[in-house]
């Protein structure tokens, strides 16, 4: 059980003595069929560091690409084309210093040696 439901499962148990146990069991059977895996949101940049700091070669986006950041990934589409799901990370590498890949040839636009 996530720690989410835990939690919500001992405040419904503490509740006021007045609660009927139908209304609590309800609570908990709402919570039971709530029983969604966490889907991962953090994605990560595997890009080359960019000039003047703009972004950071293994940052972590938690929750999507900060507004800030959007004229950059329209300006650079190789910036979001490195930008993947944090479990795609060993796959992901291991195509940027394949030549021949998609990856490869964004890694090398972003240093400048790519067309």
């Amino acid at each position: 059980m996530s720690r989410m439901k835990n939690t919500i499962k001992m405040l419904v148990e503490q509740l006021k003595p007045e609660m009927t146990n139908e209304l609590k069991e309800s609570v908990l059977n709402d919570v039971a069929e709530t029983d969604e895996p966490a889907v991962e949101t953090a994605s990560i940049y595997l890009g080359p560091n960019l000039p003047g700091g703009r972004l950071l070669q293994s940052t972590v986006f938690r929750s999507g690409v900060p507004a800030y950041l959007q004229s950059l990934y329209t300006e650079m589409p190789e910036v979001a084309e490195l930008t993947v799901q944090v479990k795609e990370i060993a796959a992901i590498q291991e195509r940027i210093v394949k030549a021949g890949t998609a990856e490869y040839a964004a890694y090398q636009r972003l240093l400048g040696k790519g067309n």
